[in-house]
């Protein structure tokens, strides 16, 4: 074998198959394109596909300048709001506010929490410097303070429940009931009580003759119901703090709760209200107790309710005391007992679980009980009790003036203040709350109302804002604005915790009763507050673009908060219940969003129109306005939308879409406007016109709108798809249809006048290896981008509408690739390509050339995904039907293959002719390959036409594109086949040695041109071309006894696939006996053999061979017996032949059956013939076949022979030095002649 075929064979030696598949499928590079190009057409196609990377340019600009607004300051919004009448103390309402505070300092309550200030100077200072007094105001207004009369100090008890007790009853329960009461100090029971005074000093002193101290065991209950009880000086028990509250206390200070029944874990929730005289040494005393029968001591309390006057009830309460003194007749048990120092309850109040204590050490008692205590005060100036609303709107005030003191200390934008107030401000307020008995709900109601009236002035935190109203929500009940409607606790976080609201049955014992008047009062205040601030919040919201953002973070969670306030105040159940008859949130919302928006468009509008003077004004400024509103969306529906959505469930970017959308379409007329200028035919011929500008600007600024309306359209996916048809943006591509089809007729003019200047200024030479094409196709495929990229930008809304446009589009650029190729090969054909004369080389410029065709024709290729042929065709169908959708597809995909076709049948023509030029070196090759000596193996004869190819093929594999390669090599193989195919024309009947080079050597050129699954692909090489000629090879190179088998093969193949018995059939068994070593066959008989005779009928017989004769050349020709007159002969005859069962099984071995007709006077006539294979009978394998009773009967068909003019025979036929192939030829000849005379 040649070297050259070797070498051919490495996979990256000459050909580089593997670096052409890398490179092959590379898109083209458009994105350099040769400016004198562009300059050819006025650089009419980038003029209007930069007008998308001017809108991305617009965007990105916005972009950063929101980046550069994100860290500054959020804008002022006071000056955008309302400002509400400021309330301005006169001199002697703000003194008497300033001896408020001092009072409420001088007469402090409570043991000071640890978030209170202890100090009382720091108190005094704080106060002086918040309302901004000289020390001698300050000493003067302490003094007038200090004449004031001082407070009533008042402990509120809530009796909660309790838990544990021990079960007294036989049940396992008991039926627990607390008696309660505030034990005075040592000087008031002197003062008020002379008789248990003189009772303890007589105990006192017959004390020392006891052995013992005598423990209290009675309790204040009536021997029997019908004895009297009197008043006598017995011996009593010593008091202890752990003696029973009724042994201890005057019955006017004593109180009991409700009994529950059958329990040991009571629920209550009782309050009590108890006026202290020293609260420093006054203590809570709290005893529980079984309830027994209906004359308990519980009962004998309750009755005091009813005793009028204060002698009565001295008279009543000494029965009571003395029946408790008595040891005998007991009715209630004591189930245990509570002692709690006045002094011990801090400012803020207690809320706990108490254990029970016992009152001697032998006394066993268990569980806790949950109380809440709270210090208060009431003052005695001729007020009702309830009446305290000069004290809420004093408490107000106090923290308004606390804000303002606070803001001028912060010296910092007041929205950066976190809004908490010292501690010396917290205690201050704390003790004016709790003095001034104002209950959580009024407390939280005074905060909110500070603040949210002190944020019109110095904008606070929305979020601190936010915290107020929840606050004033967890706090507040419904129907509660009044302090008895809640308890009167107070806390110092502005969020008081509730009591419980007391049970009918002790209402009596409360002190306060609801007032009308005074919730009125409240609801009116808190009504305007909200109101208040909700139209501030309202009017920051209708310029919601310039007090809020996008870009600014701070502003963001401004508004973000400023939303969850407005939220939160139409969802607080003490709004709902003062503003009953307020519109929904989301309506304000709506309204406000609306008539803000109309504000800023009569603006933007009204800028946009200033300069309006021709036709390009007027696109100029339509463009300016849909950029802004542009703009204006993009930040409604990233910044502000989700804001809404998420706070207030307000779809801000629909409302703002629709108002905006009505107003642009409804006020500047757009659409008439636009479609007059689209129709002009004054801006057809200067757009056409490379020399005017103004045409080239106003068609531009025309798309450069219709991107703008683009754009503006999409945010319609807001809009539910019941409202779209209302929408006149949604129509917008429509007004400017004119304006697309002028474009794309010009377009075709301005992409010939293109593609003739790349042409010309083409340079074909190759600075990168990798390169392989020249600047000519890569500025004709950046001309079809650019057209592609302006359909593409355009997104035709309609997309079944569109096909008229698309099939121009399509058609501008298939042309264009047409026009490309014709233009090349002008060029080629000026430079002499096709001449016949000369030399040919396979030079880099041509195979340039080539691949510059193929370049454009590949930029056809991403056309029906880039014109979205499938989304048309499917429009087009499921408006008009699958007929339309079916001719639409047909001719955009029709349109586009004739193209392609056309434009590749241009390559071929080029490659075809680079074919021709080396056909005859080619058949140089062969000849030499054939007429080598046959000695020289075919390895060696077709060294000389691989060296030739070798060579060619690799500059061409350097040069060329893939694709372009391939159809060079598959053409230069079917010069190779038809070079071949002609020497072994011009060559027929030489002896097979000759063929046999030839065939061999095709065999070595199949392999070198698919070189290793690197050059052409298989299925390619083994064309019918390739096929036919090397069946015609392989005939031409067997031997004659080859030769003849093949011929009755072909014999028998004939037969199996004829269908027709128009010559009649034939049947036999034929089996192999190897005992005997014979063939044996048996003739049955023969149907419709066809009438041979005049008679019509036919004197037929049959003559039995074995074929081919080589294969069985011993073996006579035998016959049956002849059947006169008859179509249909009965044989029913055997006949043996010597033969053994290797000859049978030879691929060949056939018995040839030949009816005849028999004649006296005459030749025999031919009736048919029939040929059965011995291949696979009964018995070759040794197996007993039991003879012809066992055996199937095979019926053939009978068939005429017809002389053949290709396959084997012909070749047997050209054989005339071949004595057997002439013989056998003869044979044949003779039996078709007989067949075909009759």
């Amino acid at each position: 074998m040649a070297a050259v075929t070797e070498e051919f064979r490495k996979p990256v030696r000459t050909l580089s198959y593997t670096s052409g598949k890398e490179t092959d499928e590379e898109a083209l590079d458009t994105n350099y394109c040769d400016e004198r190009v562009q300059e050819a057409d006025g650089c009419f196609f980038e003029s209007f596909t930069a007008l998308s990377w001017k809108q991305e340019n617009r965007r990105l600009r916005a972009q950063s300048e929101n980046d550069i607004e994100s860290e500054k300051p959020p804008p002022e919004e006071a000056a955008a709001g309302i400002k509400p009448v400021a309330h301005k103390f006169s001199k002697k309402e703000f003194e008497l506010l300033y001896i408020e505070v001092l009072y409420t300092i001088k007469y402090k309550l409570g043991k000071t929490a640890d978030d209170h200030s202890p100090y009382v100077d720091d108190l005094y200072l704080y106060a002086r410097e918040s309302f901004d007094l000289t020390h001698e105001e300050h000493s003067s207004l302490l003094a007038r303070a200090s004449e004031e009369k001082p407070p009533i100090l008042v402990s509120n008890v809530v009796v909660v429940a309790a838990k544990d007790l021990e079960a007294k009853d036989p049940n396992g329960f008991s039926d627990p009931y607390c008696m309660l009461g505030v034990v005075p100090g040592r000087a008031i029971e002197k003062e008020a009580f002379p008789e248990l005074q003189e009772e303890k000093h007589e105990a006192e002193e017959k004390e020392p003759k006891k052995t013992g101290i005598r423990k209290i065991t009675g309790s204040i209950r009536p021997r029997s119901p019908g004895k009297i009880l009197n008043w006598k000086k017995k011996e009593k028990p010593p008091v202890t703090e752990k003696t029973a509250v009724r042994d201890r206390l005057p019955a006017k200070f004593i109180k009991s709760t409700s009994v529950k029944h059958k329990t040991l874990n009571p629920v209550w929730q009782e309050k009590f209200r108890f006026d202290c005289e020293d609260i420093c040494s006054d203590v809570l005393h709290l005893d529980i107790w079984d309830h027994d029968d209906e004359h308990s001591v519980a009962d004998a309390v309750k009755k005091l309710n009813e005793v009028q006057g204060l002698i009565g009830m001295g008279r009543f309460f000494k029965q009571v005391v003395q029946s408790a003194r008595t040891n005998s007749g007991n009715v209630d048990d004591f189930l245990g007992c509570v002692n709690i120092k006045m002094a011990d309850i801090p400012s803020v109040g207690l809320d706990k679980w108490f254990t029970l204590e016992a009152r001697t050490h032998k006394s066993s008692v268990q569980g806790q009980i949950k109380l809440k205590l709270q210090l208060g005060t009431r003052e005695d100036r001729g007020i009702s009790e309830e009446d305290n609303w000069t004290d809420v709107k004093e408490h107000e005030s106090l923290i308004c003036i606390f804000i303002e003191h606070e803001i001028k200390k912060f010296g910092d934008s007041s929205y950066k203040w976190s809004g908490e107030l010292p501690q010396p401000a917290l205690t201050i307020l704390h003790q004016h709350a709790i003095q001034g008995d104002i209950t959580n709900v009024q407390q939280a109601m005074c905060y909110w109302q500070a603040y949210s009236r002190k944020h019109m002035e110095h904008p606070f935190d929305y979020g601190f804002l936010l915290s107020l109203l929840q606050g004033l929500d967890s706090t507040w009940e419904a129907s509660a604005l009044s302090r008895d409607e809640v308890d009167g606790s107070s806390s110092s976080s502005g969020a008081p915790s509730s009591y419980f609201t007391p049970p009918p049955s002790l209402t009596d014992s409360l002190e306060c009763v609801a007032t009308p008047r005074l919730t009125g009062l409240f609801e009116e205040s808190l009504a305007e507050s909200f109101n208040l601030f909700i139209e501030f919040c309202l009017a920051l919201l209708r310029r919601i673009r310039d007090i809020f953002p996008p870009g600014n973070h701070a502003a963001s969670l401004k508004l973000e908060n400023l939303l969850k306030c407005l939220n939160t105040i139409y969802n607080l159940k003490v709004f709902k219940k003062c503003c009953p008859f307020q519109k929904g949130l989301h309506v304000e919302l709506t309204q406000v969003v609306k008539k803000g928006t109309l504000e800023w468009y009569e603006k933007q509008n009204a800028l946009t129109k200033t300069s309006i003077r021709s036709e390009d004004d007027v696109v100029h400024g339509l463009i300016e306005l849909t950029n802004i509103l542009n703009s204006d969306m993009q930040k409604a529906q990233h910044c502000y939308n989700p804001v809404f959505e998420k706070v207030v469930a307000v779809n801000y970017q629909l409302v703002t879409f629709r108002q905006l959308e009505k107003l642009f379409t409804e006020c500047n007329e757009i659409a008439p406007s636009i479609e007059q200028i689209s129709n002009s035919p004054e801006l057809s011929s200067m757009m056409k016109d490379d020399s005017n500008p103004i045409g080239m600007q106003i068609g531009t600024n025309l798309f450069e709108l219709y991107l703008a309306l683009q754009e503006f359209s999409t945010f319609k996916d807001s809009v539910p798809a019941s409202e779209l048809k209302s929408l006149s943006i949604v129509h917008f591509h429509e007004w400017f249809k004119g304006a697309v089809n002028r474009w794309l007729r010009i377009a075709q003019f301005k992409a010939n006048v293109r593609i003739k200047k790349a042409i010309e200024l083409d340079k074909v030479t190759v600075v990168d290896p990798q390169v392989k094409h020249s600047s000519s196709a890569v500025d004709t495929a950046c001309c079809f981008t650019q057209i592609r990229e302006f359909w593409k930008q355009l997104a035709w809304p309609d997309t079944a509408g569109s096909y008229v446009f698309v099939t121009k589009v399509l058609d501008d650029i298939c042309n264009g690739a047409l026009f490309y190729a014709e233009e090349v090969h002008k060029k080629l054909q000026a430079a002499g390509y096709y001449d016949d004369s000369g030399v040919f080389d396979v030079t880099e410029e041509l195979c340039i050339t080539i691949n510059n065709i193929e370049q454009v024709r590949r930029s056809l290729k991403p056309l029906p995904e880039d014109l979205r042929f499938s989304d048309i065709y499917h429009a087009v169908e499921k408006q008009y039907g699958k007929d339309a959708g079916r001719q639409c597809k047909v001719a955009l995909y029709g349109v586009l293959k004739s193209s392609d076709e056309d434009v590749i049948n241009k390559i071929k023509e080029v490659i075809e002719h680079v074919g021709e030029k080396m056909r005859q070196d080619i058949g140089k090759s062969v000849f030499h390959l054939a007429w080598a000596p046959e000695s020289v193996p075919a390895e060696d004869a077709v060294e000389s036409l691989l060296s030739y190819l070798d060579n060619n093929l690799d500059t061409l594999n350097k040069s060329l594109l893939r694709t372009n390669f391939d159809r060079l090599l598959s053409l230069i193989w079917h010069v190779v086949l038809e070079e071949i195919k002609k020497m072994l024309e011009t060559n027929m009947g030489k002896k097979p040695v000759f063929y046999l080079r030839l065939y061999n050597a095709l065999d070595i050129l199949k392999e070198f041109f698919h070189a290793n699954e690197k050059g052409l692909p298989m299925q390619t090489i083994m064309s019918r071309e390739y096929e036919a000629l090397q069946d015609l090879l392989k005939l031409h190179k067997s031997e004659t006894s080859t030769l003849i088998d093949m011929f009755y093969m072909e014999k028998l193949d004939i037969q199996k696939s004829t269908e027709d018995s128009k010559y009649g059939v034939l049947t036999v068994r034929v089996y192999y006996n190897s005992s005997s070593s014979e063939l044996c066959v048996e003739i049955l008989n023969a149907k419709d053999i066809i009438p041979l005779d005049t008679n019509g009928l036919s004197d037929p017989f049959v003559m039995i061979e074995l074929v081919p004769i080589h294969n069985f050349p011993n073996c006579q020709v035998q016959r049956t017996k002849i059947v006169k007159k008859s179509l249909n002969p009965l044989f029913d005859e055997t006949f043996g032949f010597s033969v053994n069962a290797e000859q049978c099984r030879h691929e060949s071995a056939l018995v040839q059956f030949t009816v005849m007709d028999h004649d006296i006077m005459f030749a025999n006539d031919f009736a048919g013939e029939a040929y059965f294979s011995l291949t696979e009978i009964p018995g070759l394998k040794g197996e007993k076949t039991g003879g012809y009773s066992n055996l199937k009967q095979t019926t053939m068909l009978l068939t005429q022979p017809r002389p053949r003019v290709s396959g084997p025979f012909q070749v047997l036929e050209l054989r005339l030095w071949d004595k057997e192939a002439a013989e056998f030829t003869k044979k044949v000849k003779t039996r078709e002649s007989l067949a075909i005379t009759k």
